[in-house]
């Protein structure tokens, strides 16, 4: 039986090695393909490799979106007090190459640049019209593909660049469950990004990279319009001062909770494993504050992309979340307003369950029963079946929800079946209380088996 809070980890170069794969895709609940590094024949490569080892955990595919990078250069190191030059070019060596003019055109002198994650900070002391001079604050190496962000600025880009657009066409090629919309900066973009899906008649479920200025002052408008959001937090440490970020992380996490929407944490959470197999202290309860938000998932990032731990890193998360997870305070933390019938109705079964102590079933073809009732977070089990391949993976990143495919149509056969298919597995025991429920449905006025309760 998978946790409670589930754990993703991205797949990259320390990971696809034949020999680690095998072992860390078995252990996790969603795996991670970044777009904004490799090509398409890289992208595929992975993806492949996931769906290969284990078939049955959701994929999310996370786009560049309209971000700014170094081009390519031979590694740059620098100590604090240097001049840097960064100029307008596709790559380049003793200075940083910029492909993208709109960077040249928004900043200005005085401005402060962030890269690596926050570790990297340049003040802007000159500027040209493809040309731009900084003096480091911080030591540090600037190298091929990294993310260059002007705090407090945003970029004049649209949502989906050509390389997004490519991204897009493999998720569809192989359906991925999950899309990650990056450097969101309204409610506009993630409309006009469902647009292009539609218009490929591909339709994941898109999960908002909460990690500019522009999203957390509309957040609660971005994650009422998210199907999934993401506390981006090596982003926020590069737009925002450091000692905001916990703020803005809890900020965030209540927004996606009061619109009833699952939420994700991600970026250094283990970080320290990226060199060494055990964690610190201070990471350790950095994962334990998150876990007690009530978050439903945790993402590696470079723990498993570049370091040299990442099935230990992936293990040592596990073991933190477990130590946790129980400790959640059930109850919804949606705002009421948006409480409809079937939500109440899903309260209601929630709460039965969890006062008497029995595990519920549900069978769901949508899986938005099974989101409802992962908003109570209750101490019990979520059993859920559904007929479609897609949403038993899709269930897998939520809180609490255990899946599994179930070929039927008919309403209460699924949940018998879904209840003998939890039986046969073992995790329903002889003597176990349990609620079967398939959720109510919109233009259905009558219901005669909607709800059981039985003892196994």
């Amino acid at each position: 039986m998978v946790g409670k809070v589930k754990i993703m980890a991205t797949i990259g170069p320390s990971s696809e090695k034949p020999e680690v794969a095998g072992k860390l895709i078995k252990l996790i609940d969603g795996a991670r393909v970044n777009f904004s590094h490799g090509d398409l024949n890289t992208w595929v490569s992975r993806i492949e490799l996931i769906r290969r080892i284990n078939p049955s955990i959701p994929i999310l595919g996370d786009l560049p979106g309209p971000g700014v990078r170094t081009g390519e250069m031979v590694d740059l190191p620098f100590s604090k007090g240097d001049s840097l030059t960064f100029k307008l070019a596709n790559e380049g060596k003793g200075y940083v190459p910029v492909p993208v003019k709109e960077f040249f055109d928004i900043v200005d002198k005085g401005d402060v640049i962030i890269m690596d994650d926050g570790r990297i900070r340049l003040e802007v002391t000159g500027k040209g019209s493809n040309e731009v001079t900084v003096v480091a604050l911080t030591n540090g190496i600037i190298r091929t593909h990294k993310s260059i962000t002007i705090m407090n600025k945003d970029y004049p880009l649209p949502i989906l660049g050509d390389r997004d657009k490519e991204a897009i066409k493999v998720a569809a090629k192989y359906n991925l469950e999950y899309l990650g919309l990056s450097h969101v900066r309204s409610v506009e973009d993630i409309e006009s990004t469902r647009e292009y899906l539609r218009s490929l008649n591909y339709s994941p479920m898109i999960i908002v990279k909460v990690e500019t200025a522009s999203a957390i002052r509309s957040i609660k408008d971005i994650a009422c319009n998210a199907d999934y959001v993401m506390v981006a937090r090596g982003d926020l440490g590069m737009v925002f001062n450091l000692e905001e970020v916990p703020k803005i992380q809890e900020k965030i996490i209540t927004a996606a909770h009061s619109c009833g929407k699952p939420v994700m944490v991600a970026t250094q959470l283990l970080e320290s494993m990226v060199n060494n197999p055990v964690p610190t202290r201070a990471e350790v309860v950095d994962i334990m504050t998150s876990v007690l938000q009530g978050v439903d998932s945790l993402l590696l990032t470079d723990e498993t992309t570049m370091g040299n731990y990442p099935v230990e890193a992936v293990e040592w998360l596990r073991r933190i979340v477990s130590n946790y997870e129980d400790q959640v305070t059930p109850g919804f933390r949606a705002d009421s307003s948006v409480f409809d019938e079937r939500m109440r109705f899903a309260l209601g079964v929630a709460e039965l369950a969890d006062s008497i102590g029995a595990k519920i079933v549900v069978f769901t073809k949508s899986g938005l029963t099974a989101v409802r009732l992962s908003r109570y977070r209750p101490r019990v089990q979520i059993l859920a079946g559904t007929p479609s391949e897609a949403v038993f993976r899709r269930l897998k990143l939520l809180w609490g929800v255990e899946s599994r495919v179930i070929n039927d149509q008919d309403y209460d056969k699924g949940m018998v079946d879904t209840l003998n298919e939890y039986i046969k597995e073992g995790l329903i025991k002889h003597g176990d209380l349990v609620v079967l429920t398939y959720g109510l449905r919109p233009n259905v006025s009558e219901y005669e088996h909607v709800i059981k309760l039985i003892r196994a």
